[in-house]
C-alpha cells in the first residue's frame, strides 16, 4: 500500500501496533485515528486531509477485530463512506468491503 490508516478506540495494541511499527520501518505514511478522542466528523476530516496530503493510491485500513471491539466496523465504514462521498468524481475510489 501507499499508506496506512489505523483506527482504534484508545491506544494501539496487538496487530494494530505492529502495523504502525511496520509502516514506520518501511517509511510509509500512516495515521492513527483514535475514535475515543474524535467525533466521526472530525475523524473523517483528519483522514481526508492526510489522504490528500500523501497522494495515496492504495490504502491499507487497519484496526482491531470486530470481535474484540464490537461496533468499530460500522463506525469505520461510516467514516470512510463520508470521505469517499466527498471525493471529486475525477478520481475513482473502489472499496473492498469483506463484511457486506
Amino acid at each position: 500500500s501507499d499508506g496506512t490508516l489505523i483506527f482504534s478506540r484508545g491506544k494501539l495494541t496487538g496487530g494494530s501496533a505492529l502495523t504502525r511499527k511496520l509502516a514506520k520501518q518501511h517509511d510509509k505514511p500512516w495515521v492513527h485515528v483514535d475514535l475515543d478522542r474524535l467525533t466521526a466528523r472530525d475523524a473523517a476530516a483528519m483522514f481526508a486531509e492526510w489522504f490528500r496530503g500523501n497522494n495515496i493510491q492504495t490504502l491499507n485500513v487497519a484496526g482491531p477485530r470486530a470481535s474484540k471491539d464490537p461496533g468499530i466496523h460500522e463506525m469505520v465504514f461510516g467514516i470512510l463512506e463520508r470521505v469517499w462521498s466527498h471525493k471529486s468524481h475525477d478520481k475513482q475510489i473502489t472499496a473492498n468491503h469483506p463484511h457486506g
